[in-house]
This record gives structure tokens, sequence and C-alpha cells, in this order.
């Protein structure tokens, strides 16, 4: 009788427990505010948190560079990356997308001196460049610079630009402002137009591809009810005195 009491109560328990570890994701973040950030107050923080609840998920979104994202990605150790450029599965084939963006990005040069027009990499050539370290779109991209310094943080990136140990730190645009803002550096300027630009996508490992429609489906609806845009605009308030574009 003992048994017949307690089995159906243990498998309740175990079944209870695999249903909240797979009805929580947690993907990884190589990035800064107002991105991502350790107050869940970013753009994709608030943006998934309300995505993966119209399905039903829960999502936890850790910090991590931007190489060992991909490669725990990749081996399943984590559950997905929270954006990047298309084709990076190309790389790391374990990795699916969701196909609907996620977001547009804007890489960009901050300097202080020189003032230059951006016009693709030979423009860079003749300077010191700082940039982040696992940025792949940006380590293809700029090549035969004087020198080119990879660092961990843009802390360390706008550190080096304020004190002219590099001419020039190229960055997305988003979190440069939010450093500079954050850092309350003066008179360092945006370089325009954006050294590369274009959409970012969510990637999961392909244990999760049959979430891929669903999640597609409503990051649709998210933008056509104005939920997406509410978002970006809440967070982005905060950089438009520092924006000097």
């Amino acid at each position: 009788m003992g048994i017949k009491i307690w089995l159906p109560f243990l498998l309740g328990l175990m079944l209870t427990g695999s249903v909240h570890a797979e009805t929580t994701l947690v993907l990884n973040t190589p990035f800064f505010a107002p991105i991502t950030s350790p107050g869940r107050d970013g753009v994709l923080d608030l943006f998934y948190a309300e995505l993966f609840k119209r399905v039903g998920l829960k999502v936890e979104i850790q910090p991590m560079s931007a190489e060992r994202s991909l490669l725990n990605v990749n081996s399943g150790i984590d559950d997905g990356d929270v954006s990047r450029v298309l084709g990076i599965d190309k790389a790391y084939p374990n990795l699916v997308r969701v196909p609907e963006p996620v977001m547009f990005y804007q890489m960009v040069v901050f300097t202080r001196k020189p003032r230059f027009t951006v016009t693709g990499a030979d423009s860079l050539k003749p300077f010191d460049v700082g940039i982040l370290t696992g940025w792949k779109i940006l380590e293809r991209n700029i090549v035969d610079t004087r020198s080119l310094l990879k660092l961990e943080t843009g802390t360390q990136l706008f550190s080096m630009l304020d004190k002219g140990r590099i001419d020039v730190a190229v960055i997305e645009k988003l979190e440069g402002l939010h450093f500079i803002q954050s850092l309350g550096l003066k008179d360092i300027k945006i370089m325009g137009p954006a050294f590369v630009e274009g959409d970012w996508f969510l990637y999961l490992h392909k244990k999760h591809e049959t979430l891929v429609p669903r999640l597609t489906e409503e990051i649709r609806k998210m933008k056509q009810d104005g939920t997406q845009k509410r978002i970006f605009d809440s967070v982005l308030r905060r950089y438009q005195a520092v924006d000097g574009t």
C-alpha cells in the first residue's frame, strides 16, 4: 500500500521538476547596457521577457564573453545567444536562427580626433583601432590598420580612447553612447556613416528547433502591435542627450 501511495506522488514531483527545467531557457549575452543589463532593464532584457512570456516560457539572460557564448550554445551547455548577425550558424552548426530579426544594429566609429568620414575598412587603415574581443563582424572587416587592439570590456575600450591610446573605437552605437554617458566622457563623437549595419537575430541550440516557428510568429506580432517600439523607445530615451548624430 505504501508503495502504491508514494509512487504517484514521486512521479508528480519528477514531472514537475522536468517541466520547470524545460520552461526556463538560458540565453547568453556578450552585450552591455542598453542592450542587456545586470538590472534586466536593457532593450533585449525587456523584449525577451515579454516574448518568452507569450510562448509560455521563462528566460534567464546571463553575461558571457562573445566567443565563450557561441561555444557554450553550440555545445548545448546553454540554450541560446540573445543576438547575432546573419550567418553565424555557418561557423557554429548546432545553432538555429529564429528568422525574424530582433533588432537593427549599427557598428559605428567613435573618436576624439581625428575627424573623418567613414568609407569602409580602408578609412580605418591609418589609425590605431580598438574593438571588443569576439565581435566576429568587426574582426572580419577591420584589417590592415596601423594597429588593432582587442579588449574585453567597453569600459576598457573607451578608457583607451579617452587616454589617446587608440585613435578610434568601433562598437555598437547604443553601447558606445552608454559608455560615454556612464564614464562621463566629453568631446567623443560618432563618425558617420555606420561602419557596418544590419539585423540581429536570436539563435538557439538545435535541441530547441521546435520553438522557432512560434517565436518567429510572436516577434512579428510584437512588431505589429507596437510592443517592440514601446520597449525600445522607453530605454533609448536615456541616451538622447549624448547622441551627437
